[in-house]
Formats: C-alpha cells, sequence, structure tokens
C-alpha cells in the first residue's frame, strides 16, 4: 500500500514594503505561491525566476526604463517575511521535508504542472517526502538555483545538466527519458517550415528568421546551431534570430508567421501539440531532423538531498518509474494511461550517468556557442 503524503501549505503571509502577499486559493505550484512562503531557499528560487522573467522581458525591448524597473522589481522579490527568527529555522527544518522539483521551459505551465502529476506521486510515495515543482521560463535560472542549493532535482535538458556541472552544481544524473519501450533513450531537435513555404532545406536559412526556444536549449539552439554551421550558415551573423523562450511557442510564431523557420524538440511537434489541437500535419513541413540527442534528464542536488533519499531516487529511477512498473505498483490503471500521465508522454525513464552526455559535450567544442562556457 503506498503511503500518501499530505500537503501541508504554510499560511503566514509574507510581507513587503507593506503589501502583504498571500498564497492563492488555487494551489499552484508557480512564482506566485512561491512568494507567500517565509521560508528564506524559496523566497531565493523565486528572486532567481522572477530574474528570469525580467530578463527576458528587458531583452526583447532593450528599454532602460525597464532596466530600472528590474532592479525595483528584483528588490521587492529580496524582501523578508515577516515571520521571525524562530519562525524561519522551525521552517527551514520543514523544509527539509520537500524536494523542490525545477522544470526548464517546455510547455504551458498549467500544462507542465499536469504532466507531472503522476511523476510528483511516485516520488513522494517512494521517498515519503512532499515535492514542490517549479517551472522557470529560463534555462539559467534553473541552474543558478541548483549551483545555490536552493533546488533539490531538476528536470530538463541534457544542456542544462552539462552547465550545471560546469557552473559546480554538485548534481547527478539518474535517469533519461524515453519514449517508447525497448527504444534508446534520447530525442531529435527538428528545423519547421510552414506548409505553403518554399524552403525545403536547412541550408536556405541565410537572411531568413528562425526561431529558437532560447541559448540554453540543447533541441531548440544547441543542436540546430550545429545544424547551420554544417551547412556553412553562422547562426550568429546569417541568419535573423527569435529566441521564442519555449519549444511550443518557437512553433507557435512559425504558424503566427513570425518566423520562417522554427526549431523544437520532436516530441513536441509529433505529440504534445497535436494533442493539445494546437498543430496538425497540414500545418509545417519537417525541413531537418538532428542526430539523436542524448536523453533528456532527470538529476539530483546530491549537497541538498541527504544520501537516504538520494538512494531511494537511484532505486525508484532505476526500477519503477516506467509505465508497465507502474501498473504493477499500481499507480495506473494500464499502460495507457501511465504514458498519458507521464511528463512529455514518454514511457517512462532509464538509468544514465555523467557519460551519457559527453556527445553534447563535443557539440559544444563544434559550435563554441556562449552558453557552453556560462
Amino acid at each position: 500500500m503506498r503511503t500518501q503524503v499530505p500537503r501541508i501549505r504554510p499560511r503566514t503571509p509574507a510581507v513587503c514594503f507593506g503589501f502583504t502577499y498571500r498564497r492563492p486559493t488555487v494551489q499552484r505550484h508557480d512564482l506566485e505561491w512561491l512568494l507567500t512562503r517565509d521560508s528564506a531557499p524559496e523566497l531565493l528560487i523565486a528572486r532567481f525566476f522572477f530574474y528570469s522573467h525580467v530578463r527576458n522581458f528587458i531583452v526583447k525591448n532593450r528599454s532602460p526604463i525597464l532596466a530600472t524597473l528590474a532592479i525595483a522589481a528584483l528588490a521587492l522579490t529580496g524582501c523578508a517575511s515577516n515571520a521571525g527568527s524562530a519562525a524561519d529555522n522551525a521552517d527551514a527544518t520543514a523544509s527539509s521535508q520537500v524536494l523542490t522539483i525545477a522544470a526548464v521551459p517546455s510547455e504551458d505551465a498549467t500544462m507542465l504542472e499536469q504532466k507531472f502529476e503522476l511523476f510528483r506521486e511516485v516520488v513522494e510515495a517512494e521517498t515519503g517526502m512532499q515535492t514542490e515543482l517549479v517551472q522557470s521560463t529560463d534555462y539559467t535560472a534553473v541552474i543558478e538555483a541548483l549551483v545555490a542549493d536552493q533546488a533539490d532535482i531538476a528536470i530538463g535538458s541534457p544542456f542544462t545538466y552539462v552547465r550545471s556541472v560546469n557552473a559546480g552544481a554538485t548534481v547527478e544524473a539518474i535517469g533519461g527519458a524515453v519514449y517508447e519501450k525497448d527504444e534508446p533513450a534520447g530525442y531529435q531537435s527538428f528545423a519547421l517550415v510552414r506548409a505553403d513555404s518554399d524552403i525545403t532545406d536547412l541550408s536556405q536559412a541565410a537572411d531568413k528568421s528562425v526561431c529558437f526556444v532560447e541559448q540554453g536549449s540543447t533541441s531548440g539552439y544547441l543542436y540546430p546551431s550545429a545544424g547551420l554551421l554544417d551547412v556553412g550558415i553562422d547562426p550568429e551573423t546569417d541568419i535573423d534570430p527569435i529566441f521564442a523562450g519555449a519549444h511550443d511557442a518557437s512553433v507557435l510564431q512559425l504558424l503566427e508567421g513570425e518566423c520562417e523557420i522554427a526549431f523544437a524538440y520532436d516530441a513536441m511537434v509529433t505529440n504534445l501539440m497535436p494533442a493539445q489541437g494546437d498543430l496538425s500535419e497540414d500545418d509545417y513541413k519537417i525541413i531537418w531532423e538532428s542526430p539523436m540527442i542524448a536523453a533528456s534528464p532527470v538529476f539530483m542536488n546530491t549537497n541538498t538531498i541527504d544520501p537516504e533519499t538520494q538512494e531511494q531516487l537511484r532505486t525508484l529511477f532505476e526500477n519503477l518509474m516506467n509505465a508497465d512498473a507502474l501498473v504493477e505498483a499500481g499507480y495506473c490503471t494500464d499502460v495507457e494511461e501511465c504514458i498519458e500521465r507521464m511528463p512529455e508522454t514518454n514511457y517512462g525513464y532509464v538509468p544514465v550517468d555523467d557519460s551519457t552526455y559527453d556527445g553534447l559535450r563535443e557539440v559544444c567544442e563544434i559550435t563554441q556557442a556562449e552558453a557552453c562556457n556560462e
């Protein structure tokens, strides 16, 4: 029988310059909810992720006035709670029983939360700990949270993992996503054009507007950059780049005419967006596919998670976190239900380690992408 872990929510409001931030009535694991927490670590996460929103907005608008407003906004997120030091200490103790899961941008926040419901249920039941899911719109913010020991688990791109290691985060890759049973753990990047486009090959991208996800994305920028370089096109000087911020947003901007070519990872194009009614095969053509990319990893912060829980998580991803095993354990009624409820509608996860991502490091050497050196 699985242990159902109760969800405890602190209700003490945070006070900042006279403004009181209370928890929304709808339970949401996002920035809005984080700003109601009294725990200093969680407020630090909020600052990281709020910063990513502000930074992206400034980059898009290039306004010095916005820069000033951003500084003020970041100061606000640094305000202390009205709880005293004793309460802070108590909350710090309580937070050790919560695993903070940071997710990188890929799709709509509401959809992301739904897709991680089963994932979180399994982690909570098998470890006896609660979880909090936090989505960032910026890959760098997740890395900074890991380096600062303000996130326990990250679910993201291979590039995010490699950059986290390079930045000094004490992380260990424990699972790689697989979309079909018995298939190798990995995925691809696609280059799309609209169905009525005359573009048939990536070599025609010169002087075109191109939608990427962001510079920290594996399939949304790094591998596409390698693909462009392979056909003699410099992704920094020979095209007009547009950074959409998420994979679905990249595709949607293509459909809306904001760019002529768009990059996104395979399952977003063939599975997730069609399932939501946002994309059909009649809308686009695929003009390029990347080589196989190492599986999107789940990685844990070994500096913030105790050794016993670390071992529980390793065992979980080795033996349980796949559709067949979850059905047998009673988490789902059948394999189809499990797959539908898994993140990115995949079959599950297989064990991976650091060497799994050596190929990505080689792509960094080829592209010399700025994000590879951050």
